[in-house]
């Protein structure tokens, strides 16, 4: 009984997000149900111009759809509110975006780089921090103080182990296989096709709400102004992102990227080209793949991870792993 229910109420989830408008037939309301066809339609046009990146389907739609769904399966029992279990089985099924970036080892580091990790002044890293196959010499500003068994070091900067090739075993031939981890990421997150946005506004992501999805650019991407990073109605703790851009990406000062409905910074990806630069004061979200280097201007954050094939500069920075 449970699958037929469910069965019944994906396919009904199905007929409330097609592209084509709802028929609005059924045991609900006659506004509920023009409120369905209305945000349909307005979110299939949002989809066929690319000038907008959400959809904003109205809840009154699917709780009317989820609802009749399982009055019509159980018969007499009326409508009733979703379990726990039910719901979670709906947002896996339900589940929007590219398939997840697997970071391998290098998703246990909050900072990971090839040429060195910087900081002037003092810096706030929750997470491990390690450069590989330069020494732990590149590590500069952080005090570091080296653990009794030699394959690690403490600072107070940091909430979390630090680690370089030049440490006692196994701590040289780990970070040989995450930095491989780490380039292998990059290359999967760079290799993905076809996009469900290119080059949505020329580069310029200020004021924007991005849905899950591919996002390719041609170019640098700057963000001005605040931007919003919005998870579907369903789904949003498992929906995912991933912008690649064969240029820089550059944040002004001051300037926010905000999640919202659900989504988190662990299923945020951005593939970098070139390098990143997240001005004074400014907050950034996501996993930063980068080819170059990452600078982090004084005030600066990010919740996320910074994953770079050269330098990471820090200026009185906060960098806090995702959960």
């Amino acid at each position: 009984v449970k699958s037929r229910i469910l069965c019944t109420i994906i396919l009904l989830l199905s007929l409330c997000l097609a592209p084509a408008a709802a028929t609005g037939t059924g045991s609900g309301s006659s506004a509920d149900a023009a409120r369905c066809n209305n945000g349909q339609q307005a979110a299939s046009n949002r989809r066929q111009d690319a000038t907008t990146e959400t959809e904003n389907v109205d809840a009154a739609c699917m709780l009317q759809l989820v609802s009749e769904g399982l009055s019509g399966a159980v018969g007499s029992a009326g409508k009733r509110v979703l379990s726990q279990d039910e719901q979670e089985s709906l947002k896996k099924k339900t589940h929007e975006g590219p398939a997840a970036v697997n970071l391998g080892k290098a998703g246990t580091y909050a900072i990971l780089s090839r040429a060195g990790i910087s900081t002037v002044p003092t810096s706030a890293i929750t997470g491990n921090m390690g450069v590989s196959p330069i020494a732990s010499t590149a590590i500069t500003g952080f005090s570091l103080v080296a653990d009794s068994t030699n394959t690690f070091a403490t600072s107070t900067q940091v909430t979390g182990s630090v680690y370089g090739p030049d440490y006692a075993s196994p701590t040289p031939s780990d970070l040989t296989v995450t930095i491989g981890d780490m380039e292998i990421a990059y290359t999967d997150a760079a290799g993905r096709h076809t996009p469900n946005f290119l080059n949505l506004g020329s580069g310029n992501l200020g004021g924007k709400t991005l849905a899950p999805g591919l996002y390719k650019f041609g170019s640098s991407v700057i963000i001005p102004t605040d931007c919003t990073i919005e998870g579907s109605l369903l789904s949003g703790e498992t929906d995912t992102w991933i912008f690649q851009m064969s240029g820089d990406l550059i944040m002004a000062a001051n300037k926010q990227v905000t999640l919202a409905r659900g989504a988190k910074a662990s299923n945020i990806v951005w593939q970098v080209a070139g390098y990143v630069e997240v001005e004074a004061g400014a907050h950034m979200e996501g996993i930063l793949l980068v080819k170059t280097a990452a600078h982090f201007r004084t005030g600066s954050s990010l919740t996320g991870r910074i994953l770079a094939q050269t330098a990471v500069t820090l200026q009185s920075s906060t960098v806090t792993q995702p959960p």
